[in-house]
């Protein structure tokens, strides 16, 4: 049995993820936000991702992968930056010590 695919990303789904990558860009304390930069770019992946099951263009699925790529390494900056946090607030409350 085949597994089902993935429902064809519209226009409208286009339009939608272009203004808000353009409110984030024009808001500075969107942009700024960890969190905000992570949601876009997994929107941006999924949308990529959902593109490129529909083709067998080494290019569009390449640009997926990519997309894929940086939001893997964006989770993983975010991941470092809060152990680094956590870290820092063992630290302080311990003075460094075990």
């Amino acid at each position: 049995m085949m597994a089902e695919q993935p429902v064809r990303v519209s226009a409208r789904e286009i339009t939608d993820f272009l203004a808000a990558l353009r409110e984030q860009q024009t808001d500075p304390s969107r942009s700024d936000t960890a969190r905000g930069r992570l949601d876009v770019l997994a929107w941006k992946s999924s949308l990529l991702d959902r593109i490129a099951v529909q083709t067998s263009d080494p290019e569009t699925r390449s640009v997926a992968a990519a997309a894929r790529a940086d939001l893997a390494a964006a989770r993983a900056e975010l991941a470092a930056a809060r152990a680094e946090e956590l870290a820092s607030s063992f630290e302080v409350r311990t003075g460094g010590r075990r």
